[in-house]
């Protein structure tokens, strides 16, 4: 995959792994984010804190104003945030472990750069070469201006990191995107600014999104994950 020897640039271990799986982990994402029927996938696992019949998600589904629920529930299964449970001959289901830590990462990163902000990351669709992207600059080493507490780039700079990805339009696209999801600023100075405390704050989210995937790649692929390294990061003093 092109971008791999990027990777390989970045700082530290874990932001390589999570940028080489940046797909998956923007799956993710989409799948907990999606503002389709009202945010029904979000609703349906905080309804499965209880197990319950298909007849209970259909009736969910009436509420939401939903055509069907299957494709939801099928995304949710895909990542093992649900599981199926047997209660008296008759199929239930029910939110899973994994299913708390994506849930809790959500409400980690509100809590930690507000609702609005959230609002605006979850509003622009982020897919993998926008994620590939801000990774790429979170990853460089450059040093913040204390003044104004955030890091600056010129847009050639913004530019130059994004070469990483096959076809130039793909960078612009994606660059859109984190300036949409107000990741990437474009000020009147004509340098785009990225804030440090946001920027950490959603790469420890993509991070907790990541140990979910691994963990699912785990059971499914046979992968050898350090249960340590990957370990949820929810600490908001950390």
């Amino acid at each position: 995959m092109k971008g791999d020897g990027v990777a390989d640039e970045l700082a530290g271990e874990t932001i390589k792994d999570v940028f080489k799986n940046a797909e998956p982990v923007a799956d993710l994402h989409a799948c907990l984010t999606s503002s389709r029927g009202s945010n029904f996938r979000l609703r349906l696992l905080q309804a499965l804190e209880v197990p319950l019949e298909s007849d209970a998600i259909e009736r969910l589904r009436i509420d939401a104003g939903i055509n069907e629920y299957h494709r939801h529930l099928n995304m949710l299964l895909k990542f093992d945030l649900v599981c199926v449970q047997e209660i008296d001959g008759n199929k239930h289901y029910l939110h899973s472990e994994l299913s708390e830590r994506a849930v809790n990462g959500l409400h980690a990163l509100g809590r930690r750069i507000g609702r609005e902000e959230v609002d605006a990351i979850y509003a622009a669709s982020l897919g993998p070469n926008s994620l590939r992207l801000f990774l790429r600059i979170y990853g460089d080493r450059r040093e913040p201006d204390w003044d104004i507490r955030q890091i600056r780039y010129t847009a050639a700079e913004i530019g130059r990191l994004s070469l990483f990805l096959p076809r130039t339009i793909e960078g612009i696209s994606a660059i859109d995107k984190l300036n949409e999801a107000d990741v990437l600023v474009y000020q009147d100075d004509n340098e785009v600014h990225m804030q440090p405390a946001k920027a950490r704050a959603l790469y420890l989210y993509f991070l907790e999104l990541y140990s979910i995937v691994a963990a699912v790649l785990q059971r499914t692929k046979g992968w050898e994950v350090n249960a340590t390294t990957y370990a949820a990061v929810d600490s908001d003093t950390s």
